[in-house]
């Protein structure tokens, strides 16, 4: 089982028995250029099937020849697995409404993920300290005060610490601060170029979930699993979310691996 992962520098840990039925367990390396060509990129609970063989650069052990079989917690006739993010209001809110089209973020905690994912939207338990900056973007738009308003509310009985909605990812990028200074980017993102990451990622489609969960956030991105029932009907849940395939990682490299002892983290 994966245990632990650090998808911005493409590497992790997996735990696995020593022996098939033995009680012992170890923790193994492994790299996602290791994992099959298109391979989804693993998270933490993710079963895998590996070869551990030794590295012949630092005589370290690795895992190789890597096999995804599932996760721990995927999902079963009422629950589904995916990835979450948290988002602090009023930003939380402007996207869930379909109005902020862009997140940009100093991190790159969305790097990893091409167009196309598919995450869940939870609500921080803070509100982000801006000065109300956002306010003055929406006016200049042409925003009333009470369509401003209504934008800036999730629904009666929606709130903090809660998964209120599924939304699908497009393009990740770097942009400059020219770029994002710009007026149709800082109506996309609302805010100022100065106030934004300098990553931005594109928000291709949002809804709000049939009824909130209730969650506490962690931190980056992270998968978790809800009741199928609170999926909007007319949203078609992408092929990951019933395991193995729609996450995919671009690899262009390769290894060549030496076969040793196999592990099963299942």
């Amino acid at each position: 089982i994966v245990k632990n992962v650090n998808a911005e520098k493409r590497y992790g840990f997996i735990q696995f028995r020593d022996q098939p039925r033995g009680q012992r367990r170890s923790d193994v390396f492994f790299h996602f250029s290791s994992l099959p060509d298109g391979a989804v990129a693993p998270d933490v609970g993710d079963r895998l099937k590996f070869v551990v063989e030794k590295d012949p650069r630092n005589g370290k052990f690795r895992a190789s020849n890597i096999e995804l079989l599932g996760n721990e917690n995927e999902e079963g006739d009422d629950g589904v697995s995916i990835r979450a993010f948290s988002m602090n209001m009023p930003f939380a809110a402007l996207l869930a409404n379909g109005y902020k089209t862009l997140e940009s973020r100093n991190g790159t905690m969305f790097k990893p993920y091409p167009a196309g994912t598919q995450m869940l939207l939870h609500v921080g338990r803070r509100t982000y300290p801006d000065g109300d900056r956002h306010l003055e973007i929406l006016r200049d738009a042409g925003l009333s005060e009470q369509e401003i308003r209504d934008l800036k509310s999730l629904p009666p009985g929606t709130g903090k610490g809660m998964l209120v909605a599924i939304l699908e990812i497009g393009q990740t990028i770097e942009t400059t601060l020219q770029q994002r200074s710009e007026p149709t980017m800082q109506r996309q993102i609302c805010a100022y170029g100065s106030d934004s990451g300098r990553i931005v990622t594109e928000i291709a489609k949002v809804a709000y979930l049939k009824r909130p969960v209730p969650m506490s956030a962690q931190g980056g991105v992270w998968k978790t699993k809800i009741p199928r029932p609170v999926i909007p009907d007319d949203w078609e849940l992408a092929n990951e979310n019933v395991w193995p395939k729609a996450y995919h990682v671009r690899d262009n490299s390769s290894t060549s691996a030496k076969k040793g002892g196999e592990g099963d983290s299942g």
